[in-house]
């Protein structure tokens, strides 16, 4: 079981019908927001009544009144590769990613540009926590997450699922708008500190690079990433 808090976050696990053990509400909010007490009942979900203090006590102080208790996250296997979209699929591959605060905020940008899946390294990245739950909003309620032994190896079993593979590098050659938009594509976003493993970089077919005119030539791999997401989705459409 995992803890969830929030308003955003909590109203997407119950429309999503998630598995949730008993839903905490504060009592201003149960007496303000009578939509969730609706959706509580009509859904058949449990919820408590708890102080603010209990509320911090169990969720931090970030809950916003909005609290719960639900099923960990499904994480798919690799058989889920073989469901991918066979024309102009996008996954995204995340190298290393660490930071709870930077997965979370990659979670939404794949909820809202449309992409199939996010595959991470079991070693090396930030499991799926509260915190990262937090971040994502809501969206990671509706986005396909997949952790695996080897990067390399499903990056190999992509190329076969003819899916092409795009790094990001600042030194790379590419433009996100260059690429052709019929493609099944493969994006790949480093680690906040090193960037991709040297061995992705070799295995990408292209190398895309994000123009910058500021004086720090340096974007938090959320950031960079959302900017890429979006600029491969519109190429899609």
């Amino acid at each position: 079981m995992i803890k969830i808090y929030g308003k955003n976050c909590v109203y997407a696990a119950i429309h999503s019908k998630a598995k949730i053990e008993s839903v905490y509400l504060i009592d201003d909010i149960y007496k303000k927001d009578k939509n969730i007490v609706s959706l509580l009942d009509d859904k058949g979900y449990k919820y408590k009544l708890v102080s603010k203090d209990v509320m911090n006590k169990e969720f931090g102080d970030s809950h916003q009144g909005y609290g719960a208790i639900r099923a960990d996250y499904e994480i798919k296997n690799e058989d889920f590769l073989s469901s991918l979209p066979k024309e102009k699929g996008r996954v995204l591959i995340l190298d290393g990613i660490q930071d709870p605060h930077n997965l979370g905020a990659i979670i939404r940008s794949v909820d809202a540009f449309g992409y199939d899946l996010i595959i991470l390294p079991k070693n090396r990245s930030v499991s799926i926590n509260k915190t990262v739950a937090h971040v994502s909003t809501g969206a990671i309620e509706y986005v396909n997450i997949m952790y695996v032994n080897s990067l390399n190896s499903v990056v190999d079993k992509l190329k076969k699922l003819n899916y092409w593979i795009c790094g990001t590098d600042a030194s790379g050659d590419t433009l996100a708008k260059d690429i052709d938009s019929n493609l099944n594509l493969a994006l790949i976003i480093g680690s906040e500190g090193f960037g991709m493993s040297k061995t992705l970089v070799k295995a990408s077919d292209y190398l895309i690079t994000i123009p910058m005119v500021g004086h720090v030539n340096s974007l938090n791999a959320s950031v960079s990433c959302g900017i890429v997401l979006s600029l491969l989705m519109a190429n899609k459409d």
